[in-house]
């Protein structure tokens, strides 16, 4: 029997592996090839673990030096005989040899463990990383927890120590590539959901003005807060389309039970009328043969009956279609009372209609969500209560359209301005509030103050005339165990402060 080639054993292999139901990876194919071809498979040389090992071994005596050359020619040529005689040569000449009085190990010293909190605050970086890489990549997860185990010993190897950051820290960029990629597609996916739904459903205004928000609202980047946002809006847009499914639904009843009772009394009117036919043929035949006055007059009693009894049915079946059609014309008007004041709720749910900016509900939503997020992380968070300059000369000189148009123009500006985090809510007439989450009084301070400056680049536009538009405000940073009110009531007083030193101001308490 000839001894079979290379290519034979390797489909053999491939064969063997497809009916075990094994995948083709490179351990799998290399056990499996050496038992086709009967063989022993190499031992793996742990080349780079070994090259580690050789860079970190000391060279401060001659000894030491020699060892350290030897080692690594052993390592450079893959030779598990030569490494094995320079380690029993080693310890053999470590039994009879001692070091210099004077000799002092530095290479010891710069691979002594780790500062213990530092190995801590290491092993908790990655504790907390792991959870947000997902459970897909199971070798990271064990690299991440063998780490983690490594880091909390009494003591570590520094080499050691940095060949398993290097394993993770090289998995880790292939795991963040891959979260990055997914996250974008995902992204883009539920961006063309929402401009699908609009193309499918144009004859809804309502559903294309939501739709177009949640569009502009998932444009990256996109953080916890945005998504925050998305939340809120797509759980708006979900109870609104379920009611307004729910009144199509009681809209066709009603139609369908309208079009059951109008055909119900067409029937009966196509029946009496038939009857009462046959009656005015009956009465035309006996007054034909009829011969004298006194035999009309009864046909005639009968007749004028019978057109009475006509005339009365008739009457009464159209008062009953009178009536079913003001019945449906109710109904109809019912469902687009209802369906103007669910457009109306669901408009005011979070948002002001006027600006576009948050209302009352979604800043009392916003600042419960920022300051339960501050007392976890402890970052702080500043509030802002602006009121725009002279707003009353402004609507009693150009009118309350124009003052409407002011409040819409600096609310844009405002939100084009801030930051992607912070967020701008109006709190009554011509105030507004403004969260800076992570924010420090200071940093909050010029936040506010790069806001008026861009005021003065974008003037208000009203007919020909360019309008100058500032305000005044006052911001604090939030305290503990604060309250809503008590936050709003500290930046009010600030505000006012800034309006009596002058106006177009921020202060700061």
């Amino acid at each position: 029997m000839s001894t079979p080639t290379p290519q034979e054993i390797a489909r053999e292999t491939v064969k063997r592996l497809s009916a075990r139901k094994l995948p083709p990876t490179p351990e799998h194919f290399t056990t499996v090839f050496h038992e086709v071809a009967g063989t022993r498979p190499l031992q793996p040389f742990p080349l780079d673990h070994l090259r580690h090992l050789g860079a970190a071994l000391p060279e401060q005596t001659p000894a030491q030096q020699r060892f350290k050359v030897q080692f690594n020619k052993a390592v450079t040529q893959h030779s598990w005989d030569d490494l094995q005689k320079v380690l029993v040569q080693q310890i053999k000449n470590g039994a009879t040899q001692t070091e210099p009085k004077n000799f002092t190990p530095v290479a010891v010293v710069e691979e002594a463990s780790l500062p213990t909190d530092l190995c801590e605050q290491m092993a908790r970086i990655v504790t907390f990383a792991l959870p947000a890489l997902g459970q897909d990549d199971a070798r990271i997860i064990g690299l991440g927890e063998e780490l983690t185990q490594y880091l909390r010993l009494d003591s570590q190897h520094v080499p050691t120590l940095r060949k398993m950051m290097a394993d993770f820290a090289f998995r880790l960029s292939f795991v963040a590539e891959d979260q990055a990629s997914i996250r974008s597609a995902l992204l883009g996916l539920l961006r063309t959901v929402f401009e699908n739904i609009v193309a499918i459903n144009p004859e809804n205004p309502w559903l294309q003005g939501q739709l177009e928000a949640l569009v502009q609202a998932t444009q990256p980047p996109l953080g916890l807060r945005q998504l925050d946002d998305v939340e809120r809006r797509l759980k708006s847009l979900i109870v609104k389309q379920i009611e307004a499914q729910q009144q199509t639904l009681a809209a066709q009843q009603t139609m369908k039970e309208t079009l059951s009772t109008f055909l119900h009394k067409l029937a009966q009117t196509s029946a009496s009328s038939e009857e009462y036919h046959q009656r005015f043929e009956a009465c035309a035949e006996q007054l034909h043969q009829a011969s004298s006055v006194a035999e009309i007059a009864p046909v005639l009693q009968v007749a004028i009956q019978s057109a009475r009894g006509l005339a009365d049915d008739t009457r009464h079946t159209a008062e009953e279609l009178s009536a079913l059609r003001s019945r449906s014309q109710h109904a109809e008007a019912e469902i687009q009372r209802l369906r103007h004041e669910l457009d109306q709720m669901s408009a005011m749910a979070s948002h002001d209609l006027l600006t576009g900016a948050l209302n009352r509900q979604g800043l009392a939503d916003v600042v419960d969500k920022e300051l339960a997020r501050s007392n976890r992380s402890g970052a702080a968070v500043c509030v802002a209560l602006l009121d725009i300059d002279d707003f009353k000369r402004l609507n009693d000189r150009l009118g309350h359209l124009s003052g409407d148009a002011a409040l819409k123009h600096l609310a844009s500006v405002t939100k084009a301005s801030l930051r992607p985090h912070d967020a701008v809510a109006r709190f009554g007439g011509e105030e507004f509030i403004v969260i800076m989450p992570e924010t420090e009084l200071e940093e909050a301070t010029e936040v506010l103050t790069r806001l008026q400056r861009e005021l003065t680049k974008q003037l208000f536009l009203q007919g020909s005339e360019h309008v100058l538009i500032t305000f005044s405000a006052g911001v604090v940073q939030v305290q503990a165990g604060e309250s809503m009110e008590q936050i709003i009531e500290r930046a009010d007083q600030a505000m006012y402060s800034a309006k009596r030193a002058g106006k177009n101001r921020v202060v700061a308490a």
